[in-house]
């Protein structure tokens, strides 16, 4: 019908086969409350209709119905600037379709379909309804490779869907290498390259940085040269939109999915020193790019020119690098599993709160409940707290047994029945409400986030027990990022009192699980959030680990009765005993003697051998050089196997000034900002990326003689002292203070060095 939006929705059936739904009979809509229908019917809300849902605190509503979702934020806008509030106007259209349906990622379609033009099968207006689906998707990797300006496109490499070809610019006068496919012109190229991946048909395009780079060249470079970049299943030309927020830039093709290696990569919390792609693949694979150092896209032109056989091989072995690390890591896998689980295409799925807004949205909708607008309202100015951490007792212990909460913040919103519609921010006399320490009041019966929360745990359980990483992995990561969100303004459901509830009681389940092990006569060392560290008092580790299981069992039973008898809610925390450390160093504050928080090392027993495990020290930072994260850990193993450590302070010196470790001292940093937005300040990484003539977003520099210059391009010789001052001693010095030894004494200093 002319002038009625269409939902579209591509997808894989079961048979491999491609679809595509239409379905126009869904109307935009939001709802207003019934006591502001008649105020704001003159403002673009006129088309009104009756509604039985209600608000959280049960005021009426009446749905108001628009032409096109184009319709809605205009009106939303001026509705809101007459102080007339509404509830879910801010929620896109296709997302409240499948939200209404109770849809995520997996559908059972109901009805008659045809052949379509570039899908296998096509439905109009067929009945749907939520299913239990996991696809294996079809991936190709591109990659591509330009002028050192990115104003012509030399080639494309396609790894995937059975193919491994090169798509190449072959001007007249020069030939195209065995194994590649010669283009005359860059037009003609552009042209076959689509072509060549409508032919491919993958459900999944991918790369590295393929949406901010490949996709966006290729769409600038064929406007340029009047092509059309049609890739998809449907009609309409490539189309990239910029990120918002935390989100990075989109690329929309009818009927196929884009889903960028990196932002992969980072939304599974794969931490690295590095994103790029050569350091990447040398990290997971043990191989990395065949054309690398400095001033790459000079390289690739002049090899372009000279030695187009290795432009052809470069060109294939990026592309195919990117498939083997999503293979390795099961990255597309992830994606689809979290789609599974929030509703959201898999290309999004890393925004925790479009996440949280599609699950809870899609609850209250058989509760006949309405959500109110995001950003409707100014965020609360309340302080947000966070989880406690006592102050550690510093020093060098055996035996020390790790406790932790599994899942701490889950487990509390399913044993407090925390909840945004369970909230009560006014609550009556005698109500028979559950009180959290900060005040929060939450009804008793259940609630839509708790009930959530129930159903994941056992789904986690059971993939863990399966042997399927990629659904545990998922549902961890979704159970993770609920209390984040409740915490984050930009969240509809954004409620600080709900969020301080949350940590309000972590710390005070925290502090009272400490005193009850400190009641029966073991001393605790250190705790953090969900986590104690408990002296066992046993030299031998057998005995320790008897020591663990015997306060597991009395402490999880204290735990139910305590908040049996104070709350009148059945407990659903979990206290595991996670590690037993041979050895456990606390060290003191820098210039202190109180204990560092949040810093600590240890020798624990992995796969039957002792490893030292350091958290929150230098040697886990990237913003650390080589050097120093190498020393850190080698003088926490000798002091936790009773090495001596001056004598190999002494020959790291000696080396350090010899020139033997030059390659151990780059510091490497990432640029937040373009270049020009330093002004206040100019950090060290800013002085060398302005040496370079392209930097990239993560610099590479060394301290000089003459100050910060970029690793590899150093026209003065290396600051030696510097790397003693700032990278060595503030490793050292824990270990050499709690051993009773001075840093230039240990290193056999004859002259005086100005280290303090």
């Amino acid at each position: 019908m002319a002038g009625r939006p269409v939902v579209h929705l591509w997808g894989v059936l079961e048979t491999g086969e491609s679809f595509l739904v239409r379905d126009r009979r869904f109307r935009p809509h939001f709802y207003l409350l019934d006591a502001d229908a008649e105020r704001a019917a003159p403002l673009g809300a006129a088309d009104q209709h009756p509604s039985r849902r209600t608000t959280f605190d049960g005021r009426p509503v009446v749905r108001v119905e628009l032409t096109l979702p184009s319709d809605t934020p205009p009106v939303r806008e001026r509705l809101h600037r007459a102080g007339i509030p509404t509830f879910q106007a801010d929620v896109p259209f296709a997302m409240l379709y499948l939200a209404e349906r109770g849809i995520r990622g997996s559908l059972a379609i109901h009805g008659e379909s045809r052949p379509g033009r570039r899908v296998d099968r096509l439905w109009d207006d067929p009945e749907l309804e939520p299913a239990e689906y996991r696809p294996r998707l079809r991936v190709l990797s591109i990659d591509i490779e330009t002028d050192p300006r990115a104003r012509r496109v030399l080639s494309v490499a396609l790894h995937g869907c059975g193919a491994s070809e090169v798509l190449l610019g072959t001007p007249a006068g020069m030939t195209a290498p065995g194994g590649a496919t010669p283009f005359a012109t860059e037009r003609d190229l552009l042209a076959g390259f689509g072509d060549r991946v409508r032919q491919l048909d993958p459900d999944v395009l991918t790369g590295w940085n393929v949406v901010d780079f490949d996709l966006s060249v290729l769409a600038r470079r064929a406007a340029a040269r009047g092509v059309p970049l049609e890739l998809g299943r449907g009609r309409g030309v490539t189309r990239i939109t910029a990120g918002r927020g935390r989100e990075g830039a989109r690329a929309r093709i009818p009927g196929r999915l884009v889903l960028d290696g990196i932002q992969l990569l980072r939304g599974a919390f794969v931490r690295l020193e590095s994103y790029s792609l050569e350091a990447v693949s040398r990290e997971l694979l043990g191989e990395g790019k065949l054309i690398a150092g400095g001033d790459r896209g000079r390289k690739i032109l002049d090899a372009f020119r000279d030695d187009r056989e290795r432009v052809v091989e470069y060109n294939l072995t990026d592309a195919r690098l990117v498939t083997d690390i999503l293979e390795k890591l099961e990255l597309v896998e992830l994606a689809v599993e979290r789609s599974r689980l929030t509703g959201l295409p898999p290309d999004r799925v890393a925004s925790s709160v479009a996440a949280f807004d599609f699950l809870y949205l899609s609850a209250l909708h058989p509760r006949g409940i309405v959500a109110p607008t995001a950003g409707a309202r100014p965020p609360d100015e309340v302080q947000m707290g966070g989880g406690h951490v006592f102050v550690p007792e510093p020093g060098l212990y055996r035996n020390v047994l790790l406790f932790d909460v599994r899942s701490l913040y889950p487990s509390l919103i399913r044993t407090f029945q925390i909840d945004p519609l369970g909230y009560v921010a006014e609550p009556g006399p005698g109500e028979d409400l559950v009180v959290a320490p900060n005040g929060a009041a939450f009804r008793r019966q259940d609630g839509i986030l708790p009930r959530m929360v129930e159903e994941l745990f056992p789904r986690r359980a059971a993939a863990q027990a399966a042997g399927d990483r990629v659904a545990s992995h998922a549902i961890k990561i979704l159970m993770n990022s609920f209390f984040g969100v409740l915490g984050t303004p930009v969240c509809r459901f954004f409620n600080p009192e709900i969020a301080n509830a949350i940590t309000s009681w972590g710390r005070e389940l925290l502090i009272w699980s400490r005193d009850w092990i400190e009641a029966g006569g073991r001393r605790v060392l250190y705790g953090d959030t969900d986590s104690l560290f408990v002296e066992a008092g046993e030299d031998d580790p057998g005995a320790a680990r008897r020591v663990a299981a015997e306060l597991v069992s009395g402490l999880n039973a204290a735990l139910a009765r305590h908040l049996a008898e104070r709350w009148r809610v059945e407990s659903r925390i979990e206290v595991e005993f996670e590690d037993l450390y041979l050895k456990l160093f606390l060290p003191s504050v820098r210039g202190g003697g109180r204990g560092a928080r949040k810093r600590y090392a240890g020798l624990v027993e992995r796969e039957g051998e002792p490893r030292v495990v350091l958290t929150g020290l230098e040697a886990v930072r990237r913003d650390w050089t080589e050097l120093a994260r190498r020393a850190q850990r080698e003088l926490y193993e000798r002091l936790f196997r009773g090495r001596p450590v001056a004598p190999y302070l002494a020959d790291l010196v000696r080396r350090i000034r010899a020139g033997e470790l030059d390659d151990q001292l780059v510091y490497r940093k990432a640029l937040r900002k373009s270049l020009d937005q330093y002004t206040a300040t100019t950090p060290p990484h800013v002085a060398a990326a302005r040496q370079l003539r392209r930097p990239g977003r993560l610099i590479s520099y060394v301290i000089t003689t003459a100050g910060p210059e970029p690793a590899g391009h150093a026209a003065n010789p290396l600051d030696y002292e510097h790397y003693l001052e700032r990278q060595l001693l503030p490793v050292a010095e824990p270990v050499l203070a709690f051993e009773g030894l001075d840093f230039r004494k240990a290193i056999g200093d004859d002259h005086q060095l100005d280290l303090f």
